[in-house]
Protein backbone atom coordinates (compact mmCIF):
# COMPACT_ATOMS: atom_id res chain seq x y z
CA UNK A 1 0.00 0.00 0.00
CA UNK A 2 1.16 3.43 -0.63
CA UNK A 3 2.04 5.77 2.08
CA UNK A 4 -1.09 8.28 1.71
CA UNK A 5 -1.54 11.94 2.27
CA UNK A 6 -3.94 14.14 2.53
CA UNK A 7 -2.68 16.50 -0.04
CA UNK A 8 0.41 16.13 -2.20
CA UNK A 9 2.27 18.55 -4.05
CA UNK A 10 4.57 18.32 -7.49
CA UNK A 11 7.06 20.95 -7.49
CA UNK A 12 8.76 22.91 -4.90
CA UNK A 13 8.72 26.54 -6.67
CA UNK A 14 6.73 29.84 -6.34
CA UNK A 15 3.79 27.82 -7.01
CA UNK A 16 4.55 24.96 -4.92
CA UNK A 17 5.86 26.80 -2.50
CA UNK A 18 2.79 29.68 -2.12
CA UNK A 19 0.14 26.20 -2.33
CA UNK A 20 2.27 24.90 0.78
CA UNK A 21 2.18 27.59 2.71
CA UNK A 22 -1.25 28.43 2.29
CA UNK A 23 -2.60 24.86 3.13
CA UNK A 24 -0.56 25.15 6.50
CA UNK A 25 -2.16 28.80 7.04
CA UNK A 26 -6.12 27.10 6.99
CA UNK A 27 -4.85 23.69 8.13
CA UNK A 28 -2.51 22.33 10.59
CA UNK A 29 -3.68 18.51 11.22
CA UNK A 30 -4.10 16.99 7.41
CA UNK A 31 -0.61 15.56 6.22
CA UNK A 32 1.23 16.82 3.41
CA UNK A 33 3.99 15.70 1.42
CA UNK A 34 5.54 17.96 -1.32
CA UNK A 35 7.89 16.24 -4.14
CA UNK A 36 10.77 17.99 -6.43
CA UNK A 37 13.87 16.66 -8.28
CA UNK A 38 16.18 19.03 -6.89
CA UNK A 39 17.99 18.00 -3.91
CA UNK A 40 17.57 21.26 -2.10
CA UNK A 41 14.76 23.76 -0.50
CA UNK A 42 13.26 26.25 -2.86
CA UNK A 43 15.20 29.14 -4.00
CA UNK A 44 14.59 31.90 -6.31
CA UNK A 45 15.06 31.46 -9.99
CA UNK A 46 14.48 35.38 -10.62
CA UNK A 47 17.95 36.10 -8.82
CA UNK A 48 20.04 33.77 -11.12
CA UNK A 49 21.06 36.47 -12.97
CA UNK A 50 22.71 38.08 -9.84
CA UNK A 51 24.26 34.72 -8.75
CA UNK A 52 25.99 34.05 -12.33
CA UNK A 53 26.98 37.53 -11.88
CA UNK A 54 29.03 37.27 -8.42
CA UNK A 55 26.42 39.84 -6.80
CA UNK A 56 25.19 37.06 -4.41
CA UNK A 57 26.57 33.85 -3.47
CA UNK A 58 24.39 30.36 -3.95
CA UNK A 59 22.56 30.48 -0.30
CA UNK A 60 21.57 34.31 -1.31
CA UNK A 61 19.11 32.53 -3.72
CA UNK A 62 17.28 30.41 -1.17
CA UNK A 63 13.83 31.56 -0.31
CA UNK A 64 13.58 29.00 2.59
CA UNK A 65 15.97 26.32 4.52
CA UNK A 66 15.04 22.81 5.59
CA UNK A 67 13.74 23.89 9.20
CA UNK A 68 10.82 25.52 7.52
CA UNK A 69 9.61 22.22 5.98
CA UNK A 70 10.26 20.63 9.40
CA UNK A 71 7.91 23.89 11.63
CA UNK A 72 5.25 22.79 9.20
CA UNK A 73 5.19 19.43 9.34
CA UNK A 74 5.49 18.48 5.70
CA UNK A 75 6.92 15.47 4.32
CA UNK A 76 10.10 16.65 2.00
CA UNK A 77 10.73 14.07 -1.30
CA UNK A 78 13.82 15.78 -3.10
CA UNK A 79 16.03 14.43 -5.70
CA UNK A 80 12.99 12.36 -6.78
CA UNK A 81 11.53 12.14 -9.82
CA UNK A 82 7.83 11.20 -10.79
CA UNK A 83 7.60 8.67 -12.87
CA UNK A 84 3.34 8.47 -13.54
CA UNK A 85 -0.11 9.50 -11.98
CA UNK A 86 -2.82 7.44 -11.88
CA UNK A 87 -5.75 9.42 -10.72
CA UNK A 88 -8.40 7.01 -10.42
CA UNK A 89 -5.82 5.25 -8.13
CA UNK A 90 -4.90 8.72 -6.16
CA UNK A 91 -1.30 7.68 -6.42
CA UNK A 92 1.69 8.45 -8.18
CA UNK A 93 4.52 6.60 -8.77
CA UNK A 94 8.40 7.95 -7.98
CA UNK A 95 11.27 6.61 -10.40
CA UNK A 96 12.47 4.22 -7.75
CA UNK A 97 9.01 2.63 -7.46
CA UNK A 98 7.98 4.10 -4.55
CA UNK A 99 4.38 4.58 -4.61
CA UNK A 100 2.48 8.29 -2.91
CA UNK A 101 -0.90 8.25 -2.87
CA UNK A 102 -3.35 11.86 -2.23
CA UNK A 103 -6.13 12.94 -1.61
CA UNK A 104 -5.85 16.01 -3.73
CA UNK A 105 -2.78 16.36 -5.83
CA UNK A 106 -1.10 20.02 -7.31
CA UNK A 107 0.82 19.65 -10.42
CA UNK A 108 3.16 22.83 -10.27
CA UNK A 109 6.11 21.18 -12.30
CA UNK A 110 7.20 24.24 -13.86
CA UNK A 111 8.74 24.22 -17.11
CA UNK A 112 12.25 23.05 -19.12
CA UNK A 113 14.19 25.56 -21.23
CA UNK A 114 14.37 25.13 -24.93
CA UNK A 115 17.58 24.07 -26.63
CA UNK A 116 19.02 24.20 -30.38
CA UNK A 117 19.72 21.69 -32.37
CA UNK A 118 23.30 22.30 -31.93
CA UNK A 119 25.16 22.52 -29.26
CA UNK A 120 28.69 22.44 -27.03
CA UNK A 121 29.64 21.61 -23.51
CA UNK A 122 30.16 25.43 -23.44
CA UNK A 123 26.42 25.84 -24.67
CA UNK A 124 23.52 26.52 -21.59
CA UNK A 125 20.68 27.23 -21.13
CA UNK A 126 19.39 29.09 -17.35
CA UNK A 127 16.55 27.41 -15.52
CA UNK A 128 18.02 25.97 -12.29
CA UNK A 129 20.33 26.20 -9.94
CA UNK A 130 22.86 23.78 -11.57
CA UNK A 131 22.78 25.90 -14.66
CA UNK A 132 23.23 29.12 -12.84
CA UNK A 133 26.39 27.06 -11.45
CA UNK A 134 27.60 26.37 -14.52
CA UNK A 135 27.72 29.75 -16.35
CA UNK A 136 29.16 31.02 -13.40
CA UNK A 137 31.71 29.27 -14.00
CA UNK A 138 32.10 29.65 -18.09
CA UNK A 139 31.78 33.21 -17.60
CA UNK A 140 34.73 33.28 -15.13
CA UNK A 141 38.02 34.56 -17.63
CA UNK A 142 35.81 34.52 -20.42
CA UNK A 143 36.39 37.66 -22.73
CA UNK A 144 33.27 37.16 -24.92
CA UNK A 145 29.78 35.76 -24.32
CA UNK A 146 26.69 35.35 -27.04
CA UNK A 147 23.65 34.80 -26.03
CA UNK A 148 20.60 33.65 -28.31
CA UNK A 149 16.70 34.87 -27.62
CA UNK A 150 16.08 38.33 -26.65
CA UNK A 151 13.99 37.31 -23.31
CA UNK A 152 14.30 37.43 -19.73
CA UNK A 153 17.00 35.05 -19.52
CA UNK A 154 19.66 36.68 -22.14
CA UNK A 155 19.47 40.43 -21.59
CA UNK A 156 19.42 39.85 -17.87
CA UNK A 157 22.54 37.22 -17.91
CA UNK A 158 24.24 39.49 -20.57
CA UNK A 159 24.03 42.25 -18.67
CA UNK A 160 25.27 41.19 -15.56
CA UNK A 161 28.36 40.20 -16.96
CA UNK A 162 31.65 42.22 -16.73
CA UNK A 163 31.84 45.14 -18.46
CA UNK A 164 35.07 44.34 -20.07
CA UNK A 165 33.55 41.06 -21.93
CA UNK A 166 32.12 41.46 -25.71
CA UNK A 167 28.66 40.48 -25.45
CA UNK A 168 26.93 39.40 -28.50
CA UNK A 169 22.80 38.60 -28.80
CA UNK A 170 21.12 37.13 -31.29
CA UNK A 171 17.46 37.72 -32.14
CA UNK A 172 14.97 35.65 -33.84
CA UNK A 173 12.32 38.20 -34.51
CA UNK A 174 12.69 42.11 -35.54
CA UNK A 175 12.89 43.06 -31.92
CA UNK A 176 14.16 42.60 -28.64
CA UNK A 177 11.74 42.02 -25.96
CA UNK A 178 9.18 40.98 -28.55
CA UNK A 179 6.96 39.14 -25.80
CA UNK A 180 7.50 41.49 -23.23
CA UNK A 181 6.99 44.99 -24.38
CA UNK A 182 5.64 46.93 -26.80
CA UNK A 183 7.70 48.07 -29.79
CA UNK A 184 8.14 51.40 -29.28
CA UNK A 185 9.56 50.41 -26.26
CA UNK A 186 11.96 47.76 -27.55
CA UNK A 187 13.36 50.50 -29.99
CA UNK A 188 14.40 52.86 -27.12
CA UNK A 189 15.99 49.62 -25.15
CA UNK A 190 17.87 48.69 -28.20
CA UNK A 191 19.30 51.95 -28.84
CA UNK A 192 20.35 52.28 -24.97
CA UNK A 193 21.65 48.87 -25.15
CA UNK A 194 23.92 49.02 -28.31
CA UNK A 195 25.18 52.33 -26.77
CA UNK A 196 26.15 50.51 -23.76
CA UNK A 197 28.52 48.23 -26.43
CA UNK A 198 25.75 45.45 -27.14
CA UNK A 199 25.80 43.97 -30.31
CA UNK A 200 22.75 42.46 -32.07
CA UNK A 201 22.10 40.21 -34.69
CA UNK A 202 18.43 40.43 -35.41
CA UNK A 203 16.58 38.24 -37.51
CA UNK A 204 18.66 35.77 -37.09
CA UNK A 205 19.69 32.25 -35.71
CA UNK A 206 22.97 29.85 -34.69
CA UNK A 207 23.17 27.57 -37.29
CA UNK A 208 26.88 25.75 -36.59
CA UNK A 209 29.15 25.88 -33.38
CA UNK A 210 32.52 24.68 -33.85
CA UNK A 211 34.68 24.03 -31.30
CA UNK A 212 37.94 24.97 -30.62
CA UNK A 213 39.95 27.25 -27.95
CA UNK A 214 36.90 29.61 -28.58
CA UNK A 215 33.50 28.71 -30.06
CA UNK A 216 32.92 29.58 -33.71
CA UNK A 217 29.10 30.83 -34.24
CA UNK A 218 28.08 30.61 -37.66
CA UNK A 219 24.79 32.62 -38.15
CA UNK A 220 21.74 32.12 -40.52
CA UNK A 221 23.20 35.51 -41.86
CA UNK A 222 26.19 34.45 -42.58
CA UNK A 223 28.06 36.53 -39.61
CA UNK A 224 30.95 34.23 -37.93
CA UNK A 225 31.02 35.37 -33.95
CA UNK A 226 34.13 34.18 -31.68
CA UNK A 227 32.99 33.48 -28.43
CA UNK A 228 33.61 31.62 -25.08
CA UNK A 229 30.18 30.17 -23.99
CA UNK A 230 26.95 30.59 -25.67
CA UNK A 231 23.61 31.57 -23.29
CA UNK A 232 20.19 29.95 -24.92
CA UNK A 233 17.36 31.64 -23.93
CA UNK A 234 14.86 30.49 -26.06
CA UNK A 235 11.72 30.32 -24.18
CA UNK A 236 10.24 27.40 -22.18
CA UNK A 237 8.21 24.28 -22.53
CA UNK A 238 5.82 23.23 -19.94
CA UNK A 239 6.10 20.17 -18.16
CA UNK A 240 3.25 18.61 -18.70
CA UNK A 241 4.21 15.15 -19.45
CA UNK A 242 2.91 13.49 -16.34
CA UNK A 243 -0.18 15.49 -16.82
CA UNK A 244 -1.04 14.11 -20.59
CA UNK A 245 0.00 10.49 -19.56
CA UNK A 246 -2.54 10.71 -17.16
CA UNK A 247 -5.15 11.44 -19.09
CA UNK A 248 -5.65 15.23 -17.93
CA UNK A 249 -6.29 17.71 -20.53
CA UNK A 250 -3.36 19.40 -21.77
CA UNK A 251 -2.80 22.29 -24.49
CA UNK A 252 0.64 23.90 -24.05
CA UNK A 253 -0.12 23.64 -20.76
CA UNK A 254 -2.57 21.38 -18.32
CA UNK A 255 -5.88 22.72 -18.80
CA UNK A 256 -7.34 24.42 -15.41
CA UNK A 257 -10.92 26.03 -14.75
CA UNK A 258 -11.37 29.01 -12.50
CA UNK A 259 -10.75 27.34 -9.59
CA UNK A 260 -7.38 26.19 -11.06
CA UNK A 261 -8.73 22.34 -10.85
CA UNK A 262 -7.40 20.38 -13.77
CA UNK A 263 -9.80 18.28 -15.73
CA UNK A 264 -10.00 15.31 -12.95
CA UNK A 265 -11.92 17.11 -10.24
CA UNK A 266 -9.43 16.40 -7.61
CA UNK A 267 -6.19 16.85 -9.09
CA UNK A 268 -5.04 21.10 -9.76
CA UNK A 269 -2.53 22.77 -11.69
CA UNK A 270 -0.88 25.95 -11.13
CA UNK A 271 2.65 27.93 -12.33
CA UNK A 272 4.32 27.40 -15.37
CA UNK A 273 2.38 24.05 -16.32
CA UNK A 274 -0.37 25.11 -16.10
CA UNK A 275 -2.90 27.20 -18.35
CA UNK A 276 -6.32 29.04 -17.58
CA UNK A 277 -7.85 32.41 -18.22
CA UNK A 278 -6.20 35.39 -18.80
CA UNK A 279 -7.51 38.49 -16.75
CA UNK A 280 -8.32 40.98 -19.75
CA UNK A 281 -9.17 38.85 -22.80
CA UNK A 282 -10.42 35.28 -21.03
CA UNK A 283 -8.59 33.36 -23.41
CA UNK A 284 -6.42 30.50 -21.91
CA UNK A 285 -2.91 31.15 -21.76
CA UNK A 286 0.14 30.77 -19.68
CA UNK A 287 1.94 33.74 -18.52
CA UNK A 288 5.07 32.47 -16.94
CA UNK A 289 5.70 34.94 -14.37
CA UNK A 290 6.49 34.54 -10.64
CA UNK A 291 3.32 36.63 -9.62
CA UNK A 292 1.02 34.26 -11.59
CA UNK A 293 2.46 31.05 -10.03
CA UNK A 294 2.16 32.47 -6.61
CA UNK A 295 -1.32 33.65 -7.37
CA UNK A 296 -2.53 29.89 -8.95
CA UNK A 297 -0.70 28.33 -6.12
CA UNK A 298 -3.02 30.18 -3.72
CA UNK A 299 -5.60 29.81 -5.14
CA UNK A 300 -5.51 26.13 -5.78
CA UNK A 301 -4.25 25.19 -2.33
CA UNK A 302 -7.75 26.98 -1.27
CA UNK A 303 -9.83 24.78 -3.46
CA UNK A 304 -8.01 21.96 -2.77
CA UNK A 305 -9.31 22.58 0.98
CA UNK A 306 -13.12 23.23 0.06
CA UNK A 307 -12.90 26.78 -0.47
CA UNK A 308 -14.74 28.57 -3.22
CA UNK A 309 -11.78 30.86 -3.93
CA UNK A 310 -12.54 31.43 -7.96
CA UNK A 311 -9.13 33.06 -9.82
CA UNK A 312 -10.21 35.73 -12.39
CA UNK A 313 -7.29 35.36 -14.50
CA UNK A 314 -3.76 36.23 -14.78
CA UNK A 315 -1.50 39.05 -15.39
CA UNK A 316 1.06 39.84 -17.36
CA UNK A 317 3.27 40.79 -14.61
CA UNK A 318 7.64 41.47 -15.49
CA UNK A 319 10.04 43.65 -13.75
CA UNK A 320 13.42 43.41 -14.63
CA UNK A 321 17.05 45.04 -15.40
CA UNK A 322 19.18 45.01 -17.87
CA UNK A 323 22.09 46.89 -18.30
CA UNK A 324 21.40 49.29 -15.52
CA UNK A 325 17.77 49.66 -17.02
CA UNK A 326 14.54 48.78 -15.21
CA UNK A 327 11.61 47.67 -17.52
CA UNK A 328 8.73 46.20 -16.48
CA UNK A 329 5.41 45.35 -18.27
CA UNK A 330 2.30 44.85 -16.93
CA UNK A 331 -1.48 43.35 -18.73
CA UNK A 332 -1.55 44.02 -21.97
CA UNK A 333 1.16 45.66 -23.47
CA UNK A 334 0.39 45.53 -27.63
CA UNK A 335 -0.07 48.62 -29.88
CA UNK A 336 -3.23 47.06 -30.88
CA UNK A 337 -4.76 48.13 -27.78
CA UNK A 338 -8.22 50.31 -28.57
CA UNK A 339 -5.84 53.67 -27.24
CA UNK A 340 -2.64 53.91 -25.60
CA UNK A 341 -0.95 57.20 -24.17
CA UNK A 342 2.40 57.54 -24.22
CA UNK A 343 5.20 59.92 -21.92
CA UNK A 344 9.35 59.75 -22.85
CA UNK A 345 11.82 61.91 -21.99
CA UNK A 346 14.94 61.17 -23.86
CA UNK A 347 16.96 63.02 -21.15
CA UNK A 348 15.99 60.79 -18.05
CA UNK A 349 15.28 57.82 -20.45
CA UNK A 350 11.87 57.57 -18.49
CA UNK A 351 9.17 56.05 -21.07
CA UNK A 352 5.60 55.34 -19.98
CA UNK A 353 2.92 53.55 -22.22
CA UNK A 354 -0.39 53.02 -20.68
CA UNK A 355 -3.02 50.67 -23.20
CA UNK A 356 -6.87 51.33 -22.52
CA UNK A 357 -9.81 49.77 -23.92
CA UNK A 358 -12.83 50.90 -25.20
CA UNK A 359 -13.98 52.33 -21.91
CA UNK A 360 -10.93 53.99 -21.08
CA UNK A 361 -9.70 51.59 -18.07
CA UNK A 362 -6.43 50.57 -17.65
CA UNK A 363 -5.49 47.22 -19.33
CA UNK A 364 -1.69 47.42 -19.67
CA UNK A 365 1.19 49.37 -18.92
CA UNK A 366 5.27 49.36 -20.09
CA UNK A 367 7.66 51.00 -18.43
CA UNK A 368 11.59 52.12 -19.28
CA UNK A 369 13.85 54.22 -16.55
CA UNK A 370 12.11 53.00 -13.10
CA UNK A 371 9.68 50.76 -12.12
CA UNK A 372 8.73 51.56 -8.51
CA UNK A 373 5.45 51.95 -10.04
CA UNK A 374 4.18 48.75 -11.72
CA UNK A 375 2.58 47.66 -8.64
CA UNK A 376 0.21 50.64 -8.64
CA UNK A 377 -0.51 49.53 -12.55
CA UNK A 378 -0.70 46.56 -11.83
CA UNK A 379 -3.74 46.90 -9.15
CA UNK A 380 -5.14 49.75 -11.57
CA UNK A 381 -5.57 46.74 -14.00
CA UNK A 382 -6.60 44.52 -11.67
CA UNK A 383 -9.39 46.79 -9.98
CA UNK A 384 -10.36 47.39 -13.95
CA UNK A 385 -9.76 51.11 -12.89
CA UNK A 386 -10.45 54.45 -15.42
CA UNK A 387 -7.02 55.93 -16.53
CA UNK A 388 -6.38 58.37 -13.90
CA UNK A 389 -4.63 61.04 -16.44
CA UNK A 390 -1.31 62.73 -17.54
CA UNK A 391 -0.59 63.26 -13.74
CA UNK A 392 0.13 59.38 -13.68
CA UNK A 393 2.91 59.80 -16.60
CA UNK A 394 4.22 62.67 -15.25
CA UNK A 395 4.97 60.31 -11.92
CA UNK A 396 2.58 61.98 -9.60
CA UNK A 397 1.73 58.43 -8.37
CA UNK A 398 -0.16 59.89 -5.44
CA UNK A 399 -2.51 61.17 -7.90
CA UNK A 400 -3.29 58.10 -9.37
CA UNK A 401 -3.58 56.29 -5.56
CA UNK A 402 -5.90 58.98 -4.70
CA UNK A 403 -8.24 57.80 -7.37
CA UNK A 404 -8.12 54.15 -6.43
CA UNK A 405 -9.24 55.27 -2.40
CA UNK A 406 -11.96 57.27 -4.21
CA UNK A 407 -13.44 54.00 -6.64
CA UNK A 408 -13.00 51.71 -4.02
Amino acid sequence: MPQLYDFVIIGNSAAGLQALRTLRRHERRKTIAIIDREDCPAYSRVLTPYYVGGHIERDGLDIVDQTFYQQLGVTTVFGQTVASINPEGHFLELADGEKVGFDKLLIATGAEARTLSVSSERTTVLRHAADAIKIRELLSGAKAVTAIGAGLVSLPLLSHAADVMEKHLVVGSNRIFSRVVDAEASAILEESLQAKGLKLFKRNDVENIAEGERLTLSLKSGDKLQSDLLIVGKGVQPNTQLASAAGLQVNDGVLIDQFCCSSHPDIYAAGDAAEGADFIDGEATIQGNWMTAVEQGEHAALNMLGFSAAYEGSLKNNITEIFGIDVAAVGYCSDDAPETVCNYSADTGRFRKVFLDEQQRVIGATMIGETNDSGLYYQLVRTRSLFPGKQLLAGTANYAQTQLRLAS
